[in-house]
């Protein structure tokens, strides 16, 4: 475009590109700008913003909320580089000009950077260009958060186990029982980690049953006094087909937790959970879900 002809170059350029940063860590970098000619810069500014967005349409009606992590603002000066009177500066061609940033991450709990199906959680630093008579130019550039859970806690190191029964009918008439109960030994798990699953499953109806387990990703999206719910299931194992008077154990079948994020919990407007479902029968499911936090 016309009006950008004398900006070769204008760009956000991290110090360390392929980090993923924590709460209280620093973030630096700088705004990097070169001319194709002679060019006098007002200023350079930049804005670091961390924001939840959540946003599905309801009927007419559109659910739409946001919640801030992080915001940070900053005019930039060039080291070494005379100023005029009014702050602005003489930019020449020939010359790479970097303009340095740098901010802390808030201290506590913050979202990992995440996209779903109705809302994420998105980080990044937005530079701006101001020049006389010219529109103001602005750059983004994204970088990733990831909120650090520690997986060796009493509670996520704790056992969870669970139990149930469903009475099974056909045509009104009772046709016997399927149960389902299962145990792990901790709730926290990283990725790469095997769960192990302690399992046993009764069949006293005329059908079959079919034990699984699978890991649930649940998203709970928040918005206008409104609750949007996504589930998914992302890995799961099977066991052997359970005929009518049988059962089957299983103990220490594996199930292997693949590539995930880390469960978003302190978030008033999304939440990232994992379960683990552990079921029987098909198409009348008995299912036993517990509960995993994952880092």
């Amino acid at each position: 475009m016309v009006m950008f002809k004398k900006i070769k170059t204008f760009e956000v350029a991290f110090s360390e590109p392929d980090k993923v940063y924590s709460s209280g860590d620093k973030v630096a970098g700088r705004v990097v700008v070169e001319v194709a000619e002679v060019t006098r810069v007002t200023r350079v500014r930049v804005l670091a913003c961390g924001v939840a967005k959540v946003l599905w349409i309801k009927g007419p009606q559109q659910c739409k909320q946001e919640m801030e992590y992080l915001r940070y603002e900053d005019v930039l000066t060039l080291d070494d580089h005379p100023a005029d009177a009014d702050g602005s500066v003489i930019l020449r061609p020939g010359n790479t000009y970097e303009y340095k940033f740098g901010f802390e991450l808030p201290q506590g709990p913050l979202g990992t950077t995440f996209k779903g199906k109705y809302g994420c959680v998105d980080y990044w630093v937005k530079a701006f260009l101001d020049r006389p008579s010219f529109p103001t130019q602005d750059i983004k550039k994204r970088f990733e958060v990831m909120d650090q859970i520690d997986v060796n806690t009493p509670d996520l190191m704790s056992p969870v186990a669970a139990k149930k029964e469903k009475k099974v009918s056909c045509m009104f008439i009772p046709d016997g029982h399927v149960s389902v109960s299962a145990r792990i030994d901790r709730k926290g798990f990283c990725e790469g980690d095997d769960i192990c699953i302690n399992a046993d499953f009764e069949n006293t109806c005329s059908r079959i049953v079919m034990p699984k387990a699978a890991i649930v990703a649940k998203h709970t999206y928040l918005a206008n006094g409104q609750t949007k719910v996504f589930s998914q299931k992302l890995s799961c194992v099977r066991g052997n087909h359970i005929v009518s008077g049988m059962s089957e154990s299983w103990r220490g079948k594996t199930l292997r937790v693949k590539k995930i994020k880390p469960s978003i919990l302190g978030c008033n407007i999304l939440r990232v959970e994992y379960f683990l479902q552990v079921r029987g029968l098909k198409r009348q499911p008995t299912p036993i879900f517990l509960v995993l936090g994952f880092c």
